[in-house]
Order: structure tokens, then sequence, then C-alpha cells
């Protein structure tokens, strides 16, 4: 989803929460040579006349995302899409990276029954989810993320060289993704479920951001073919979600809507699960293990999640949960669900509940619109564990009443239902007899998990924050910010510049001017320490050129703001160079005579120059890429079976180890002493009891052993 919000003066000199004129019409300024753009998100616009020179010394920052509590102004950092609009998250980890998938939500203009996606076709109305293309975001730390652009469906191709969006995906919603090895190469492939409005299907990627293909070239789940008659109950035969379990088994599921009578708003029994086939050319169904749910007051938003050996399926709750209910209390539109031992029979009904059905959790996710944002609205999550922590992912209307407020106030409504996504941490216990998932929604977000590497390629989308600025989609898949206005700005938060700090910062950047420029600071913009100033230079609005400026004195943790001045310029990338260690220096041995200079005429003794010592690699400066765990099996006589990937270029070995505890706190270890030899099985392990696995590589230099990272986790529960 993208935005089409628009900014104005207002929002340049006075409170986030005061704007005026919000939907100023008028032509976005765009430079010369934006022809190359696949795609633009919608951008804040700013009036002609309400601009700020670029050289002004009484600089306005605008403004980031806000929300007013009881009087009080509070900055909405746990938002992960303040430059667009997104809905419906789904994520996977891909090397110690989440990226997440949502639904783009585009904006609707014209009338509410005459509407187009074109902006200058009067003014914006309520969202109709007219939408071709998902959303990508990324991060490895949870607090700073990076635009990754679009799959769209108008790009997407089958083999018959039909685009999706022409033939079954006329519309995309509700994603759900999932990585999988189908052709056993040990690389993993990446297929994205979702919905056009009344079905269902999926697209496949040769890597988390694409290229993407439509491999079926047709539905995966077309409700008048559903065989059994299993598909007449469905009133709503989409939202899919899907999961890879510890089994190496798939599944997806599906469906929603609920009925008028009271029996048929408390079991619907509207969704299913099934399980799938994944071969190297399609994903099929496996109609055979088809299972109708009987989930209680269930209403959209199917998610599954396995926890452990416990499969964990939730959703969102309609609204007709009385406000009485002991099983869902205060909990219309809130996120519900139950926890099972089997991955297809995952509900059961509360009320008449016995021993080994599914226990129902009851609800999860208050519905942040009454926690936080002053709006009900019908909610989408997705639940993931990520560096030994559980997140909970889900979308609210902040943004849209950020920008509209007092267009909404002169509309007497209280948005018009254009979402984006938010991010906060849960506390999971699946495992007790009264199964547990706590989530309270908040404005800040997680804590930040690591610090942020600066010395590498930064796509200059990556913020934990920003004010104004709008990204855009290349005709070669770059994504950049764009439609920079005077003013704008992005931050980066817990930038670890180390000790030796940093020496250079460059930029690539495409122009249209020499009037601008970037201005770096740590730690606050305007009134922190400013590093560096990038001054503009025509290069053409289509030619991306490297900026640069030397640092000095940039050492240790920081936020980075990059605060710009000007329009009429994107900007690709960002990129720190370390300053280099200093060499040691010799120092003579206290006591030592300093040599006697020779007298002259006498003859100087020719020196053999000793030979150069080896030197041991530094642990920085050995490199070993972290393996991946491919399966985990239990085996005969209390065994486990570990399984890796792929062999770890330059590798000697790898190192196994296994614990009881999820911290992986008292683990043991097994080691493999050959790069080829990627299978070992862990004896003497106890019955009944869940393990928890992990894999690095080692690699031997000079008799000493350096190691990667840990892997992620596996489990496996020991039965026989």
């Amino acid at each position: 989803m993208r935005k089409n919000f628009k900014k104005v003066g207002a929002v340049l000199t006075a409170s986030a929460v005061a704007l005026t004129s919000i939907f100023t019409l008028g032509p976005a300024k765009t430079a010369e040579g934006a022809d190359d753009f696949v795609v633009e998100k919608d951008p804040y616009v700013i009036a002609e006349e309400d601009a700020q020179p670029y050289n002004t010394a009484d600089l306005k920052l605008t403004p980031g995302l806000t929300y007013v509590k009881d009087g009080k102004e509070i900055e909405v950092t746990g938002a992960i899409d303040t430059q667009s609009f997104c809905a419906d998250p789904t994520c996977m980890e891909v090397d110690g990276k989440i990226y997440v998938y949502g639904t783009t939500d585009q904006r609707s203009y014209g009338t509410e029954n005459s509407y187009t996606n074109d902006k200058e076709n009067g003014e914006v109305i309520t969202n109709k989810y007219q939408t071709k293309k998902l959303s990508i975001f990324s991060s490895s730390d949870l607090v700073n993320w990076t635009d990754e652009g679009f799959i769209d469906m108008d790009k997407v191709f089958s083999d018959s060289g039909k685009p999706a969006g022409s033939g079954w995906a006329g519309k995309s919603w509700a994603p759900s993704a999932l990585k999988y090895d189908c052709d056993g190469d040990g690389k993993d492939e990446y297929y994205i479920f979702f919905t056009n409005g009344g079905n269902v299907g999926y697209v496949k990627g040769e890597t988390p951001t694409g290229p993407w293909k439509d491999e079926l070239g047709e539905l995966l789940i077309d409700k008048g073919k559903i065989p059994n008659g299993m598909g007449t109950g469905i009133i709503w035969n989409f939202d899919p979600a899907v999961l890879l379990d510890n089994k190496g088994d798939a599944y997806i599921y599906w469906g929603g809507g609920n009925g008028s009578t009271p029996e048929l708003q408390k079991h619907p029994k509207t969704s299913r699960s099934c399980k799938l086939n994944i071969s190297a050319d399609k994903v099929e169904m496996d109609w055979d293990t088809i299972t109708e749910l009987d989930s209680y007051y269930h209403f959209e938003d199917n998610e599954i999640n396995q926890f452990g050996d416990k499969y964990v399926y939730t959703y969102c709750a309609n609204w007709n949960v009385p406000a009485n209910n002991q099983y869902i209390k205060d909990g219309s539109v809130s996120i519900v669900g139950y926890v099972s031992d089997d991955p297809l029979n995952v509900t059961s009904d509360p009320e008449n509940w016995q021993e080994g059905d599914p226990k129902f959790i009851g609800k999860i996710l208050k519905n942040p619109g009454s926690e936080l944002f002053d709006e009900y609205y019908n909610n989408h999550h997705h639940m993931f564990e990520f560096k030994d922590k559980y997140y909970m992912l889900y979308h609210t209307t902040a943004l849209d009443q950020f920008l509209y407020k007092d267009f909404y106030a002169q509309k007497k409504v209280k948005s018009y239902s254009y979402r984006n996504l938010h991010i906060d941490e849960i506390k999971v216990d699946v495992e007790s007899d009264e199964p547990t998932i706590d989530v309270k929604p908040s404005y800040a977000g997680p804590e930040q998990v690591g610090k942020f590497n600066p010395y590498q390629t930064i796509n200059a989308t990556t913020q934990s924050h920003q004010g104004g600025i709008s990204t855009a989609q290349l005709e070669d898949g770059k994504v950049v910010v764009d439609k920079i206005d005077t003013g704008d700005w992005t931050r980066i938060d817990g930038v670890d510049f180390g000790s030796n700090g940093a020496t250079k910062l460059e930029a690539s950047v495409a122009s249209a001017t020499t009037q601008g420029s970037i201005e770096v600071y740590l730690d606050e913009a305007l009134t922190g320490t400013k590093i560096a100033t990038l001054q503009l230079k025509d290069t053409g609005a289509d030619t991306y050129e490297t900026l640069s400026a030397d640092l000095e004195n940039v050492t240790g943790v920081h936020d980075v703001y990059f605060v710009f001045r000007g329009t009429d310029y994107r900007v690709a990338s960002w990129t720190f160079t370390e300053k280099e260690a200093p060499a040691p220096s010799a120092t003579p041995t206290p006591g030592t005579p300093a040599p006697a200079t020779p007298a002259p005429g006498t003859p100087v003794p020719t020196v053999t120059p000793a030979p150069s010592p080896t030197v041991t690699p530094s642990m920085d400066k050995v490199s070993v890429a972290k393996p991946a765990i491919k399966s985990v099996k239990n085996v005969k006589g209390k065994k486990a079976k570990v399984t890796l990937k792929k062999k770890i270029n330059g590798a000697n070995g790898y190192e196994i180890r296994y614990s009881l505890k999820k911290s992986m706190k008292s683990a043991k270890k097994v080691t493999i002493k050959k790069a080829n030899t990627l299978k070992v099985t862990i004896s003497k392990l106890k019955k009944s009891k869940t393990y928890y696995v992990q894999a690095r590589a080692y690699k031997t230099v000079n008799g000493k052993k350096y190691y990667s990272s840990w892997s992620g986790k596996k489990n496996v529960k020991i039965k026989k």
C-alpha cells in the first residue's frame, strides 16, 4: 500500500496534529526523468507557496508520526512503515533478517460510487482495497526498517507469459510467507500465498525480494472447486496462512466470515485447514486432509505458528462477541486463538471443552484501536520468533489519523481506513496446562535487537523514524528516497561506529539541481553534532553519482539523522568507511641503549632481514558463514538425527549444541570434524522431552578455531 497523503506548510511549522489544508490538490513535484519509475508511493505534497527555501537559516523539520493521548504528543516509533500505507502483515526470517510482507493500501479517489487509484481524479475517499501489489520491508534489528519495494502482480508472469494481475490476481490481499527447499539443492525458494479478494493463489521467488513467478498460472484454492462440498460452508474464501513445521510438513489455513444468527456468529465454521504438497514445479493441495475448523467467533485473519511442539492457530474475532463472554473478555475484533498438538485439528468449542481438545487461549491482543488510536477496525496480525524473543506484527490507522486529522474533523469521520504496520514484543507460554500469549500494543514498539552496522551499503530508505519522505521503486527494482522537500529527514537508531570510527560518508544521489544539500547529525537533528554536509550537484534526474564527505571523530554508538534541503533529487544509498586501526608501534625495552652512530668511514655491515613472522588473523578478520539446520528428527533409541542444509565453504567442520532449555543454557555439544559431513546423530536423550538444537561452523587457522554465529533453532520431541 502506498501513501497518497498530502502535507502542507502547516506540517512544517506546527504540531503534527494541527494539520491544515490537508487535501490541497495539485500535481506533486516530480523531477524530470521520473518515467523510469515502475511504481511511486504517493508522497506527502507541500504546496509551492508553503515550501521552505533550501538555504533557510531557520529550518523547520517535517514532523514524524505522532499521536496525541490525554493532551500529550507521543512519538510513534513502533510503526514500521511511516512513509506508506500497508496492512495484513506476515513475515519470514532469512539469514538473520526479518522480511515483512503486507497488503499495499493504495489510495482511492473520486466518489464512493465512482473511483480509481488516480490521484488527479478528485479527493481521496474511503479505502476500496484496489491493490495488485504487496509491500516488502526488512530489518535485522526490528527497529530500523528498509523499504524493499513491491511484488507487483502486473509484473509477475506465468510460463504462458500472462501476468498474474490480468489473470487470477486481480487483487492481492493478506499475504502469508513460507521458505522451502523445493528441489533439494540446499537453497530455499520463497513462496507468498495471498487472496485475490475471493480465492487463494501464490507466487514464488528466487530470493525474499524476488524476482517472482506465477508458478501455477492459476488459483491454488478456487472455492467452486473444493471437493466433497467442503467449500460451500466458507463465506470468505481468503486470508491464507501457511506453515512448514519442524517435521518438514507444510500446511495451509484459510477462510472466514460469520452468519447472521447468534449460533452462526459463535460457530461460523467457515475456516479450513489442509496439508500442502510442495514439489520443484508446483504447490498442490492434499484435499484428502481438508478439515473444517470450528473457530469460536471467527471473523477473518487466519494465522498459524509452531512454538515448540505446539501448533498455535490465531485469528481476528468478529464484532458479535458479547461484552460478558467469559472466554473472550472485552474481545470484539481482538486477536484470539488456540493451542493444539495436531496441525490440522486446531480448534474446539471452549464451552464444551474435553480433555485432549485444542485449548482456547482467549484474547491475545485487544483491538489496538481501543488500546492506542481510538478507532476500532478489523485486524490482521502475525507472530514470530527472532533471536530468542517473540513478536507480533499488526496494523492500525495511526498514520491515516495523523495526516488527515483536520480533514476528518470537517467530514465528521474518524478515518478512511488506510492502514500502516506496527510491531511489539510478546510473551509466549504454550507448553503449560493454561497456555497464554500476552501482548500489550505500544506506541514505542520493541527494543532494538543488537546494534546497526554502518559499514555496509545502506539503502537510503532504511529508517527507524522519519518525517516527510516518500519512496519509489525504479525499473531495475532499486528502491530510493524520493519526493524530498526541505525539512524532510530520516533517522537510523543505534548505529555502532566502533572504536576506530568512520572516516568517510558517501551517498548515491540523482539530482536535477545544485540547490540543496544533505546534513548528517548524531543523536539529535539540527541540535546534535553535525558530522557532514553533502552538497548536491546536477547529475541529471536519472543518473546516480556519489557525493562524499570526510568525517572526524565519529566513534561509538549513536542515532544518525539525515536532514534534507532542497527538492528534485533522490537518494539511493549511504556508505560509511571505517577508519583503519593504527599499526602497533615497536616500543624499545627500558634500559636498552640506543645504537651507536658509526664513525665516519667505518664500513656499515650488511644486515639480513629476519623472516616475517606468521601473523595469525584476529577474530574480526576471519569470517565463517553461518550454517542452517535442514531438519532434526527423532530416531529410535532416544536419539536425534541432525541434518545441515549445505556445506559451508572454507569451514573445517561444525559444532552442534542441544539443550532442554530454549535459552540454550547448559547446552551440550557434539562436533562434526569434516566440512562435507552434514549429518550427525545425538544419543542418550531423555524420552518425552523437547530438545532445542543449533549449529555453527568453524574454521581452523594456525591451530586456532574461529566460529560462525549460531544458526536458528530447531526443536525435536523425543518420542521413541
